[in-house]
């Protein structure tokens, strides 16, 4: 499996743990070492030992059989790669197998050739390959190996079930010996310094030799695509010889482990994930857990992409705000119409009905009150109250039909809860709504997978970028200049990038789930924290004390998302969002002034001082009053400021309750 730059990230094998790396990224140690143990003149020979050859045939024809190997390294490889070559003891394999050397000698250069030799040869405990074998005996990378290992490694090729530490231990130290003695003679080491490395005792951490990979989560991911929806056999995935080209960029993905890691750095810290895709759907880094270089832990469950937990996921609380938002500015409203903020509503609507029949309560976070405030303003303070009448206003359908749009989900519930983000989603699906707006309303399909080649060249998956047109750009437009407000001084003010961006925050009431998504013009990222589910408790702890905070979307996660996006964006040359055109209706919360001196209507529209009701039939010329000559136009009277606190469906509850749960399972005081 191969970067989106061709870099191998891992390789699928079979009964084979096989990890392969560049050759300078396996110790200088243990490539001398091979050299002086295997072959002495491999970097002047032919790549055929003439002598070992003649040696060979000799005890053969005298003895009826091939007794001895005098094999070259390159010999080595050509048995080892090429199942045709065998490798059974006969005359004709050998000159089979000498005749290769020489034809890969005259195509390949050396180091190309010991590359290869060295991540195909077997090192015993299913380790194949010097990668592979350096994490199954001393659970560290090739690259950090010393003379002391690299010359056991070295020593046990000819022989690597003979010289397994737990059961021949002596033979291990006596094999380890003779390669540093080897060495010597070779001129790779001095009298001293061998001396000196055997004075080291060999410290086995015997490991597994396939239990780190670069992107590890996002490996297994593509493993996953691979069966399920490219329909390829276990078969055709672990000894097909497929190359599979991916989306995957490792300096990004480095970038997010580091941010994951460095943040969450406590053995009880939660768990959490990041998925950054451009607007285009490339993924470009996955982390799916905590422990980021574990394809045993990926392989258990990815909080990237698996759904969990008891509604289907995990709920994205206020990070699903923006799709109510948009719904919002779709049905024709303005950004600059306003609403009341209380601490808490009543909504007794029919629509919003909780499912035992009862009113749907809402607070705000942590209770706070909010006066009058515009919709941008409570975008970026994430008031739940005023997104409860946006709800309430519009309609949980049509709220829905948009999110689906924007996100592709199929299963969200058409309740007003879906406003506060009670619906089971998970980061990739986030990252790629939020790509939606950064892409001006073209919802982008998420590609991993790029091309599969087989070993004849026949291509079995060829994927383009793809996307489809879900939103009129100027309700992205719209939506991404009040998500800037959210870093510039809202819920996450202080996690700016030093660049455009923008975001939302997420968090549960109960402190479950915790969200940062956003983005640039050209890159999202969706960043999750949370314990997992207690099936034990049937709860799902809180994070009431994590470093010594609560965590909220705007802390840790915002910290995480700031560090990605920084490293991530930092080559490139700073993009800004396309402004947007403010259109649309005004409204004003009922009794309360509007913006710019006009003054509300009885469906809460604003208009000028003494202008007609917008519902009032255009006045017509009536007959002028007896005594009166002519016609006479009637002049409306100004429309009323009615004088009711809120809309009828919506109560300020007195005394305050404390929080119920919504139409669907939930949190209705998250922020």
């Amino acid at each position: 499996m191969l970067s989106a730059d061709g870099s191998v990230l891992a390789l699928f094998h079979g009964t084979e743990d096989r990890v392969i790396v560049p050759l300078n990224q396996i110790s200088l140690n243990l490539r001398q070492a091979v050299v002086a143990a295997e072959d002495r003149n491999f970097y002047s020979n032919s790549g055929v030992s003439l002598r070992g050859t003649l040696r060979a045939l000799w005890v053969d024809i005298a003895g009826g059989q091939i007794a001895q190997g005098g094999s070259t390294i390159t010999q080595q490889y050509v048995r080892n790669a090429l199942p045709g070559v065998g490798k059974q003891r006969s005359i004709v394999r050998k000159l089979r197998e000498a005749t290769l050397a020489i034809k890969f000698e005259r195509k390949y250069s050396k180091d190309k050739i010991f590359e290869d030799y060295l991540n195909t040869v077997y090192f015993g405990r299913g380790a194949y390959g010097a990668e592979a074998a350096a994490r199954a005996y001393f659970n560290k990378p090739s690259r950090a190996l010393t003379v002391s290992e690299a010359s056991y490694l070295a020593g046990i090729i000819r022989g690597p079930e003979y010289y397994q530490p737990d059961t021949n231990a002596q033979g291990a130290t006596q094999i380890r010996d003779t390669v540093l003695g080897d060495m010597v003679s070779a001129g790779y080491l001095s009298p001293r310094q061998a001396d000196s490395a055997r004075d080291q005792k060999l410290n086995f951490q015997l490991g597994s030799a396939s239990s780190s990979a670069r992107g590890a989560y996002f490996v297994e991911y593509v493993r996953r695509l691979l069966k399920d929806t490219y329909h390829l056999s276990d078969r055709q995935i672990l000894s097909g010889g497929l190359r599979i080209s991916t989306t995957l960029d490792l300096r990004l993905q480095q970038a997010a482990e580091a941010a994951v890691s460095s943040t969450l750095d406590r053995a009880d810290d939660p768990q959490a994930a990041l998925v950054a895709m451009d607007t285009d759907g490339s993924i470009r880094a996955m982390v799916g857990g905590r422990d980021t270089s574990s394809l045993q832990a990926a392989q258990g469950f990815n909080y990237a992409t698996q759904k969990s937990g008891p509604s289907g996921g995990r709920q994205a609380g206020s990070a699903f705000k923006p799709f109510t938002l948009a719904e919002f500015i779709e049905r024709g409203y303005s950004i600059n119409s306003t609403f009341q903020g209380p601490p808490a509503v009543l909504v007794t609507s029919r629509q919003c009905q909780n499912l035992d029949g009862s009113n749907w309560t809402v607070n705000n976070f942590k209770n706070e009150s909010f006066g009058d405030l515009s919709v941008t303003e409570a975008t970026a303070q994430s008031v739940n109250t005023v997104y409860a009448q946006m709800v309430d206003r519009l309609g949980p359908t049509n709220v829905r039909s948009l999110a689906e749009r924007l996100g592709g989900w199929t299963n969200l519930s058409p309740v007003c809860s879906i406003a506060l983000g009670t619906s089971g989603v998970t980061p990739l699906e986030m990252a790629r709504a939020y790509a939606t707006f950064a892409a001006r309303g073209q919802r982008p399909d998420p590609i991993a997978v790029t091309k599969v080649v087989a070993t004849d060249g026949q291509v079995l998956v060829n994927q383009a970028p793809r996307a489809e047109h879900v939103l009129d750009p100027n309700v992205a437009d719209t939506v991404n200049a009040i998500l800037t407000q959210v870093l510039d001084h809202g819920t996450a003010k202080g996690k700016g990038i030093g660049r455009p961006a923008a975001g939302k925050t997420g968090t549960t009431e109960k402190l479950t789930d915790a969200w940062f998504v956003g983005y640039t013009p050209s890159l999202s990222a969706a960043v999750w924290m949370g314990y997992p589910f207690d099936a034990k408790a049937n709860t799902t702890p809180p994070m009431t004390s994590v470093h010594g905070i609560e965590v909220s979307g705007g802390t840790l996660p915002a910290t995480i998302w700031q560090k990605f996006m920084k490293s991530a964006e930092a080559p490139f040359k700073v993009a800004t969002f396309m402004a947007p055109t403010i259109q649309g209706k005004v409204i004003g919360p009922t009794g309360a002034p509007c913006a710019d001196g006009t003054q509300p209507t009885p469906d809460n529209q604003c208009v000028p001082p003494g202008s007609p009701c917008p519902e009032t039939p255009t006045p017509t010329a009536t007959p002028a009053p007896t005594g009166a000559g002519g016609t006479q136009t009637a002049t409306p009277a100004p429309c009323p400021s009615p004088s009711e606190a809120l809309p009828p469906d919506i109560v300020i509850p007195s005394p305050s309750p404390s929080s119920s749960s919504g139409p669907s399972p939930g949190p209705t005081g998250g922020q």
